[in-house]
């Protein structure tokens, strides 16, 4: 897929799409997350199973990500 992906809403890191597949029935799902891993985002992401189709599922989790609001950070 080569659509951009804006950078984390929380921290400005870099995100990432990844791509796996359920284990029990083995149907593909794609999230994307921070690649910023001290960033609550990292390992706290949705993954978007909607479709059989890989490419599909890329393109739902891109879109869902870069339509996120960015978050102030507290300092």
């Amino acid at each position: 897929m080569d659509a951009e992906l804006k950078p984390c809403p929380v921290c400005n890191s870099e995100a990432e799409l990844k791509e796996a597949h359920y284990l029990e029935s083995e149907l593909p799902y794609s999230y994307v997350h921070c690649t910023n891993e001290a960033c609550t985002l990292n390992h706290n992401a949705a993954h978007f199973s909607g479709s059989k189709s890989e490419s599909k599922n890329d393109q739902d989790a891109v879109t869902a990500w870069n339509k996120r609001q960015q978050i102030p950070a507290h300092h």
